[in-house]
This record gives structure tokens, C-alpha cells and sequence, in this order.
């Protein structure tokens, strides 16, 4: 499930790397077929949420991530 990774403290690192690469994956794949649509400002909202994966991304790897509701 998208987005459990908030709720786990003791969840392994690569569990959820492999979470958050997914949801940059969706979210990207979201982009595309929004813009291809010609639903721009939908597909910008698709952009900020990947962006938003890649920092949380950037924070695993650097060791400051942390669960948001655990």
C-alpha cells in the first residue's frame, strides 16, 4: 500500500525505498497521460507529488527520513 511506509517505524530501508520508487514511478506515469490528455493542471499536481517522493527518497538515503505518523 502506497503510503504505509508513514506508519511503520521498525520497517526495513529497502521496503521503503522500494515504496517510494514506486510512487515516483505512478506518479510520473500519471504526469505523462494527464498532460497527453491536455489536463495540465492535474498533471502539475502528479509533477509536485513526485518531486515530493524524490526528496523523501533523498532523505532515506541520507539517513534523515522518518515516518510521518508512526
Amino acid at each position: 500500500m502506497a503510503g504505509s511506509r508513514h506508519f511503520f517505524r521498525n520497517q526495513p530501508a529497502e521496503q521503503t525505498r522500494a515504496e517510494i520508487k514506486d510512487d515516483i514511478k505512478n506518479s510520473r506515469t500519471a504526469q505523462r497521460d494527464l498532460q497527453a490528455t491536455g489536463q495540465h493542471r492535474l498533471a502539475e499536481t502528479m509533477r509536485e507529488a513526485a518531486d515530493e517522493h524524490l526528496d523523501e527518497l533523498n532523505n532515506l538515503n541520507n539517513g534523515t527520513w522518518t515516518p510521518n505518523h508512526a
